[in-house]
């Protein structure tokens, strides 16, 4: 009855393809197969904002890592068969491997939630409605898909370390947390200058300002107060400096020298300049190669040391497909 109600004045009909790609062409071949389903719609077809609209999701057979299931197929040898000669015996076959694309399962329906229009959805918020980018701003569902995972909600603190351009920081503060950031490159902290900066970013959305701070994340301790467990702690407790774990959440994107090489603050000198004590309110320190064990191995200190009790630590490492967490996982 839903198909042919005459109230519903537009429609669409979508096509999903999970874990491989298709032509227009393909996609339109598929749409053809529920042709006899379709006539039965009254309304006139809009593909940009419609009331109504169905969908169509064509799964194949993925592996662990979520990547199509490769197989084996055998080919001719081009190069065998230019120069075979017929005493010399049949072509010789060439194993070759391809990803499976053979569909194991069709689901059609209609989209209960109602169409997705324009500045609502993930949509709203793309990277490319912002003021403020960078080579490495993360990508906004990639970046909810984490706060998810990290259980960022109304009311948490949810803390970045290595912040860049504040995407993953930003996504945050949309689920209602309070939100900190850090990163050692002031540039990126400061932005392109006007309207290119990371408190724009939030001032788009009409979010409050984020807390920034630049530092480096080797160096917590020296940066921030201690975060040590008053029972733990060796003699008299002090309040000014000792204080309990403080994030809910550290959700971040580590540096790991594909798109943005990691830096520490240090010299390449083994005996660099000293600074005087009058230029130090406003000296940036020299940086030096931050070694990609190193930055996992102070990222996982920090969040022991800085996360309470069941609070959860998110990250983005890159990865192959014969990636093993058991080895690869630091």
């Amino acid at each position: 009855p839903l198909l042919a109600d005459p109230s519903l004045s537009s429609w669409r009909f979508s096509v999903h393809t999970l874990g491989t790609k298709f032509t227009r062409d393909e996609q339109d071949t598929m749409r053809q197969t529920f042709r006899g389903i379709l006539d039965q719609v009254k309304g006139p077809v809009r593909l940009k904002e419609p009331q109504c609209e169905y969908l169509l999701i064509r799964e194949i057979e993925l592996d662990g890592m979520g990547s199509p299931v490769s197989v084996l197929s055998s080919t001719d040898d081009k190069n065998n068969n230019d120069n075979h000669d017929s005493n010399n015996g049949p072509a010789k076959k060439r194993q070759q491997k391809r990803h499976c694309a053979d569909a194991i399962a069709f689901y059609f329906g209609r989209v209960l939630g109602g169409a997705r229009q324009e500045n609502r959805g993930l949509e709203r918020y793309t990277l490319k409605n912002r003021p403020y980018l960078g080579p490495t701003s993360m990508d906004a569902e990639l970046s909810f898909v984490m706060t998810s995972l990290a259980q960022v909600r109304t009311g948490t603190i949810a803390f970045d370390p290595f912040v860049g351009t504040g995407s993953i920081l930003l996504a945050c503060a949309l689920r209602g947390a309070y939100v900190v950031g850090s990163d050692i490159d002031i540039r990126v902290l400061r932005g392109k200058g006007g309207d290119q900066t990371i408190w724009k970013n939030f001032e788009y959305y009409n979010l409050p300002r984020p807390e920034i701070v630049r530092s480096d994340n080797s160096l917590y301790a020296r940066h921030f107060r201690h975060h040590q467990r008053l029972q733990q702690a060796q003699g008299p407790a002090s309040s000014s400096t000792i204080a309990e774990p403080l994030y809910d959440a550290i959700v971040t994107d580590p540096p790991y020298g594909i798109r943005a090489g990691a830096r520490k603050i240090g010299s390449k000198f083994d005996q660099p300049r000293p600074v005087l004590e009058e230029n130090r309110h406003d000296h940036i320190s020299q940086t030096k190669v931050y070694q990609v064990s190193d930055v996992m191995s102070d990222l996982l200190d920090v969040a022991a040391r800085t996360l309470v009790m069941g609070g959860r630590l998110v990250y983005i490492i890159p990865s192959f497909q014969d990636f093993n967490p058991e080895t690869d996982l630091p």
